[in-house]
């Protein structure tokens, strides 16, 4: 598959979520609504030394989270799903950069908006920014770099003061403690699990979403319009269905154009623990949708 195939089949993928409108440029928009957009567009997988050596650079920065994964959307920027890891085991947060690198604020809603967010602590706004998707069943071993074992008893500071204190004595040491599996996990008084390995937490993790993470999910079929008139039917949001696609820009090699969706579409929203499933008749509508459901928690 040739570089502009590739390129074409990437950006097919990112309309299923409804970004019909082209490339968005990411000039004039204050961070906030940056961070709105990216959110509410669809993004593409991509390993982490694929972000901007900026953002690398400020994550390794973080010693209280590891990153998760990176997803791209073209024009806008990068999101960043992070796991906390030592006493913030079982939090989860994301961090937005620009297309150059440069973290975006939350809290920045543009000149004359966000002066009373400027006054506040930054321990305020951190808190806001992550989220607590369960709770370590404690208590549990961590194994340091140096392959010895530190266990923590209860979560208070006294309890975690043994591990910073191995950091304090060896300060060359740049890896994170490893929890000893299998641990138990619990997500409410009621619900606990057993994870046995990494892999297990990761998926754990993945699963613990916001109600922003599923704004604005296509019903299917979908028929997009292909840029010689014709038509093709999408049956379902997995790779195999985009596979007449994929062909057809192997066949045209000579076509630039983007396939187009055709209205109307049926969209279900989630949103504030809620859910509607609306019918989208063009662009339009669904910019308006996107607004009222994907931004409807921001004050």
């Amino acid at each position: 598959m040739n570089t502009k195939i590739y390129f074409l089949t990437i950006t097919i993928l990112m309309i299923v979520m409804g970004c019909q409108n082209g490339i968005m440029e990411s000039v004039g928009k204050s961070d906030a609504e940056l961070i709105e957009q990216i959110r509410s567009a669809s993004k593409v997988d991509i390993s982490m030394n694929e972000i901007p050596s900026q953002s690398q650079i400020f994550l390794e920065s973080d010693n209280e989270y590891d990153a998760l994964g990176a997803k791209k959307a073209s024009g806008l920027g990068y999101e960043v799903e992070l796991a906390g890891s030592g006493s913030r085991f079982g939090n989860r947060k994301e961090f937005y950069f620009n297309l150059e690198g440069r973290k975006l604020d939350p809290y920045d809603y543009g000149k004359g908006k966000d002066e009373w967010y400027r006054d506040k602590d930054d321990w305020d706004r951190e808190g806001k920014e992550d989220r607590k998707c369960f709770d370590l069943v404690l208590p549990v071993t961590f194994i340091m770099p140096d392959g010895s074992t530190v266990t923590v008893a209860s979560d208070d500071e006294v309890s975690w003061a043994e591990i910073k204190a191995w950091y304090i004595s060896n300060p060359d040491a740049d890896e994170r403690p490893a929890l000893q599996f299998p641990v138990d996990i619990s997500f409410d008084e009621d619900e606990t699990m057993t994870v046995n390995n990494e892999e297990e937490m990761r998926e754990t993790y993945a699963s613990c979403k916001s109600d922003k993470d599923y704004c604005g999910e296509l019903i299917y079929p979908v028929t997009y319009a292909m840029p010689d008139g014709t038509t093709i039917d999408v049956a379902s949001d997995n790779e195999d269905s985009w596979t007449e696609i994929k062909e057809w820009y192997e066949n045209n090699p000579d076509f630039d154009g983007e396939p187009t969706i055709q209205y109307p579409v049926d969209v279900t929203f989630r949103y504030e623990n809620s859910e509607v499933s609306i019918t989208i008749n063009s662009d339009e509508e669904y910019s308006d949708a996107k607004v009222q459901y994907c931004s409807s928690d921001r004050d």
